[in-house]
């Protein structure tokens, strides 16, 4: 009795399936509507749900994977008016050999940054050592002089969790204003921080939350301005932590310097009384009165 109901049920479908396109075809239909919605969704989402400072500030806190570290950078200069044309046609500047430095980073999230410059030798040329919401910096180097905006590890400023720390670091790039829109920068979409229009925003990656790249200007002495730019890309993960390896900084449009990731190591403690004594030692007498609590 069972199995001649189940008969008639089989019958039954099979009969109804006749009436219907073919079975081969729905399902590709079907893929190719699922495959439509997955595309467009995102999109509108984008479109129809923008975030807000304090929303992506939640976004962001959370790509912060590292605690401890130590970077070690390569800086290759170039000169962006000294160009030559390449076979491909695309313009290459001119390396700067002599202009090159190293960089070595030490950083505890939202508490510690210090900033090693030294010359191919070894020579310290320049130092900046921040604790919380103290800072100094000082130059070394008798001839070369390096902007604080030069040295800065932009993209690590960002691994904060408290949002005060991102904000510090747009100021630092003369963005001063934390609206967040969304734009579309090179065929793709974007949260901007910053307001429209302006020379100064930060683009941020809307599925990863994180900085992709910081756009300024500087004005000339004839009242016209470069725009700066610093992209960062070549993103690898480093112990946990989704990182750059490569940052460029172009001036309209032109590259002038370089910085490629040498090594990241994590590590268990940061050596801030070390630290503390190296840059201490390399600054004026009243700087040494500073009464800091450097617990580890």
């Amino acid at each position: 009795m069972k199995r001649s109901l189940s008969n008639k049920i089989w019958n039954s479908l099979e009969q109804h399936s006749l009436s219907m396109v073919h079975p081969n075809k729905a399902y590709s239909f079907l893929m190719l509507l699922l495959a439509f919605m997955l595309v467009l969704l995102p999109i509108q989402s984008l479109a129809f749900f923008p975030m807000s400072w304090s929303d992506l500030n939640y976004q962001m806190r959370y790509q912060a994977k590292w605690y401890r570290i130590r970077l070690e950078n390569r800086v290759e200069v170039f000169d962006p008016f000294d160009t030559r044309l390449s076979p491909s046609g695309k313009l290459i500047p001119k390396l700067m050999p002599e202009r090159s430095y190293v960089q070595i980073i030490h950083w505890k999230r939202d508490q510690v940054l210090v900033i090693e410059t030294r010359d191919d030798e070894g020579q310290l040329m320049h130092l900046y050592y921040e604790y919380k919401e103290q800072s100094l910096e000082k130059h070394i180097d008798p001839i070369r002089f390096f902007n604080l905006n030069e040295v800065m590890p932009h993209f690590l400023r960002f691994l904060a969790k408290k949002p005060e720390n991102r904000e510090k670091a747009l100021r630092e790039f003369n963005i001063e204003d934390f609206l967040v829109s969304q734009t579309w920068h090179e065929n793709q979409i974007h949260y901007q921080i910053g307001i429209q229009g302006s020379d100064h925003y930060a683009l941020i990656d809307p599925k990863t939350f994180l900085l992709q790249s910081l756009h300024s200007s500087i004005y000339r002495a004839d009242g016209t301005k470069w725009k700066l730019k610093v992209q960062f890309s070549q993103f690898k993960n480093f112990q946990r932590q989704k990182f750059p390896q490569l940052t460029e900084y172009f001036l309209d449009g032109k590259l002038f310097k370089r910085v490629s990731l040498v090594k990241a190591k994590k590590l268990s403690r940061l050596p801030i009384k070390e630290l503390k004594e190296m840059a201490m030692a390399r600054v004026e007498p009243h700087f040494a009165t500073w009464t800091i609590d450097y617990a580890r």
